[in-house]
């Protein structure tokens, strides 16, 4: 069938070798004549690669020069006011730099620490109309260049090839929309344990359908810690490090009790909400009924609900909710509000995160024109949360550890019946980004080229 590709070419993360998958989904020989030659190009970006090895992109500066563009012919062709550079990759990709976006990512001694790979640039002694005066390439993968300012730099072509941002490439990404799951993710936690593959497979898993069960893992009291410092250190919260679900006669929150709880997100009321949530069954007797586990793919719901509701959909992306925690009757009095909408986007419309916790929602506040508005695409919102064909329910037996994404997937619980027994689940969290960043590694590391989908942090790319 050939690449499928959507009518607005997105140009591949680093280190993606995904196919182009948004819609319209046709072939390249379906594609229009213009976009072609970028389609092709990134098949035989593809191919370099899986020959020669990938270059290694550290902290967004190219450390590693590869055959993507070394010993390629080029043509830099500088614009008459000097403004833009445009380079003419050999394979016929075009790609247009502005003078001051490459005088802001100059790799020289001078503008970047070569081991931290972090900038030295003072941003406050450049100035906005810099431009170029000359640009050569060196033969050797650099293109060097004398800026307006005065100054010499150079940037690798490495780095110009993958992070050109004209108006053909700049929009080739792999599609952030979630489908509704097809299968229930289940993973030894031999397998997990055993070393970085299995990890990464854990983590795959996690980023692909939001959630995975582990299976196996030893009924001990801090396990649920262990598992979750295979990819991070603990994110603390003011329910500590660790924290253990059971029910309680005066619970601080009303998951230590036996009643139902509705689809939510945890701490949501935090700047930054927990990442991963990692829920480590210790106990769950028999005789207790009830208590099944519940999750929602909330990223897919809100795509459904973008197609069939478009005016409710930008409403929850334009008028804030107000998130809270305020508990003083506590050995750590809390007093957290956060304000912010239900959805965000970014500048190319795609979902970035969600919020959902109506149990930890303060009042509105808000002008008094959008009261109305913002409470009727709330509670259609509601509405579709909970009629969602995309639910899951399943019982946790001893040794199971349910782990989720919390910023993606909803989740929630049947109410449940002690009869005598227990049920006990211990928890804990990893931050959103530092789960991003062990997944981001151990794929580049171990040559994993699948794309890596949004996992909820607010993030435009």
């Amino acid at each position: 069938m050939g690449v499928r590709v959507r009518h607005s070419i997105r140009r591949l993360w680093p280190f993606s070798q995904g196919a182009i998958t948004l819609s319209r989904h046709e072939s390249v020989q379906q594609a229009p004549r213009r976009w072609k030659s970028v389609i092709e190009s990134v098949q035989r970006q593809k191919e370099i690669i899986q020959t020669n090895g990938s270059a290694n992109y550290w902290r967004g500066y190219c450390t590693q020069s590869t055959s993507c563009v070394t010993n390629r012919k080029l043509k830099v062709v500088t614009s008459e006011d000097a403004r833009q550079v445009t380079i003419f990759w050999k394979d016929g990709v075009e790609s247009i730099f502005h003078s001051i976006w490459m005088r802001n990512n100059c790799h020289c001694s001078e503008c970047k620490q070569d081991h931290s790979g972090q900038k030295l640039i003072n941003v406050g002694k450049i100035k906005f109309n810099t431009t170029v005066r000359k640009a050569s390439d060196t033969g050797d993968g650099k293109l060097i260049i004398q800026w307006s300012d005065g100054h010499n730099g150079v940037i690798p072509l490495d780095f110009l090839y993958e992070h050109t941002y004209s108006d053909l490439t700049n929009d080739c990404r792999p599609s952030s929309t979630f489908d509704q799951p097809k299968k229930y993710p289940t993973l030894d936690f031999s397998q997990v344990s055993s070393g970085k593959q299995g990890v990464l497979q854990w983590l795959r898993d996690l980023n692909e359908f939001g959630f995975c069960v582990l299976k196996n893992v030893p009924q001990e009291d801090g396990m649920v810690q262990k598992a979750a410092e295979l990819i991070a250190p603990v994110q603390q919260t003011i329910y500590g490090v660790q924290f253990d679900v059971v029910s309680t006669p005066s619970p601080i929150n009303v998951a230590y009790s036996p009643v139902g709880l509705d689809f939510h997100m945890d701490l949501i009321y935090y700047e930054s909400a927990p990442g991963l949530q990692l829920l480590h069954c210790l106990k769950f007797d028999e005789c207790v009924e009830g208590g099944e586990s519940t999750l929602l793919d909330l990223f897919y719901v809100a795509e459904v609900f973008r197609k069939s509701n478009p005016q409710e959909f930008h409403v929850l992306t334009q008028i804030p909710t107000t998130f809270q925690k305020i508990h003083y009757q506590r050995e750590n009095p809390v007093h957290m509000i956060y304000q912010k909408p239900i959805i965000s986007l970014n500048h190319r419309k795609e979902i970035t995160s969600i919020s959902w916790a109506p149990s930890f929602e303060g009042p509105l506040s808000v002008r008094p024109e959008d009261v109305e508005p913002y409470y009727k695409a709330y509670h259609i919102f509601a509405e579709a949360i909970k009629n969602s064909a995309a639910k899951l329910e399943f019982k946790m037996v001893p040794g199971d550890l349910l782990s989720f994404n919390n910023r993606r997937v909803l989740h929630g619980r049947n109410a449940f019946t002690l009869n005598g027994g227990i049920r006990h689940l211990q928890g804990c969290y990893v931050n959103i980004d530092e789960y991003k960043s062990k997944l981001c590694y151990l794929s580049n590391h171990l040559n994993d080229k699948r794309p890596i989908k949004h996992v909820g942090n607010q993030c435009w790319m």
